[in-house]
């Protein structure tokens, strides 16, 4: 996109203030420029936030406007670096109820899931994006902004947090902070190549039995439905047996329907012994395709059938045939047990070498970080979420 594609009738203004005091970086604070694209149509805001090469579901206009229905009200803005669109943030926005009336009672609390997304991977983007955003936290008198990005931890990128004058959240936003990336590659040998030889003979195993995948598109009509109420029912006895939340049927499928609407999500099946055994929810991410979230009913029997192993193996010969680059399999991790796990004593150290079987490559994403935009406030908040 142009710069002179974006509209140039609302803006949010720069402070007067010097370089180092704004963004602890060697940047012009007078370079950087954010646009307001709220009003933005859909396909135009997602072109950039979820579609480009680093693009993210989560900063979908589909997804933020699903949190509407939880009380978030969704804003979008583009940030210019030099005249150059440089990053895209949907941010969420909640007002703020304070216990005395005053001033207070119109403060906010900023959220940008996943967010921002850079539109050139180097470290002047992440740092006008952060600049960006501290202009738009003051501006909507934001005490707290937290931003998500998927930044892989101690990398270039992660270093513009700290030196923007982002702190480590006090509490852990993601349910994983992990991903387990696989190279998508053209060719099916090159791709089996990446297999390690127990996954190779479950795939093979997987197909003797029988066992089938299947795509089903989110797009509209009663196969959509019946599939959601199936993966729906996959997905809350999962939840059950491993000890997990689980929202709103109702939200929860909307939001589903609103991103497969959007070209953003796809829902896949395995099949064996004349059913469904398992499902898994992929978010369509730029050039990487995401394992959103599985499930499987209660009496499935995979480690008969390994039906998954067929499952994932017919999403990666998918994506190949469909442009993407990269599998993320998913988190490896919780909130107790950080991180990629070492040894067997990790609880989810059989899900690891699950992932791993099919080339995976471990990789940590950054802590969410605080803006304390107002310090008093921001220091009270912090305070608070260590106990919620």
């Amino acid at each position: 996109m142009s710069a002179s594609a974006a509209p140039r009738d609302t803006s949010f203004p720069g402070p007067a203030t010097s370089a180092g005091a704004d963004t602890g970086e060697h940047l012009d604070p007078a370079q950087v420029r954010v646009i307001d694209a709220t009003a933005w149509e859909p396909d135009r805001w997602d072109a950039l936030a979820a579609r480009s090469p680093e693009g993210e579901a989560f900063q979908s206009h589909a997804w933020g406007a699903s949190k509407e229905r939880l009380g978030w009200r969704p804003l979008r803005v583009v940030i210019e670096l030099a005249g150059e669109p440089r990053a895209v943030a949907s941010l969420q926005e909640r007002r703020i109820v304070p216990r005395v009336p005053g001033p207070a009672g119109r403060l906010t609390y900023l959220y940008a899931p996943r967010g921002p997304v850079l539109l050139r991977h180097d470290r002047a983007s992440a740092s006008a994006a952060l600049l960006g955003l501290r202009r738009v936290a003051r501006a909507r008198r934001a005490a707290v902004l937290t931003v998500d990005p998927a930044w892989e931890e101690h990398g270039e990128l992660a270093a513009a947090l700290p030196a923007a004058g982002y702190r480590p959240s006090p509490r852990e936003i993601q349910v994983s902070r992990t991903a387990m990336l696989v190279r998508i590659c053209q060719g099916a040998e090159e791709q089996h190549a990446l297999l390690g030889d127990s996954t190779a003979r479950n795939i093979n195993k997987a197909r003797r039995a029988g066992v089938t995948a299947e795509r089903v598109t989110l797009a509209d009509g009663a196969e959509r439905e019946a599939a959601l109420a199936e993966f729906w029912a996959m997905f809350v006895a999962t939840g059950r047996r491993e000890g997990f939340i689980v929202r709103d049927r109702d939200y929860q499928l909307a939001q589903w329907r609103a991103l497969g609407e959007a070209s953003l999500a796809s829902l896949w099946f395995a099949r064996a012994d004349g059913r469904r055994q398992t499902g898994v929810l992929l978010l369509h991410c730029g050039r990487r395709l995401v394992s959103h979230l599985a499930g499987s009913p209660d009496d499935a029997d995979l480690r008969r059938t390994r039906a998954n192993h067929l499952l994932q193996w017919e999403i990666l010969r998918w994506g190949a045939a469909h442009g993407f680059e990269q599998y993320d399999l998913g988190g490896v991790d919780t909130q107790e047990a950080p991180g990629l796990p070492a040894d067997a004593a990790h609880p989810l150290w059989s899900l690891y070498e699950f992932k791993r079987g099919f080339g995976a490559r471990g990789i940590v994403f950054v802590r969410a970080h605080d803006l304390a935009v107002r310090p008093l406030l921001g220091t009270a908040w912090r305070i608070a979420r260590r106990f919620r």
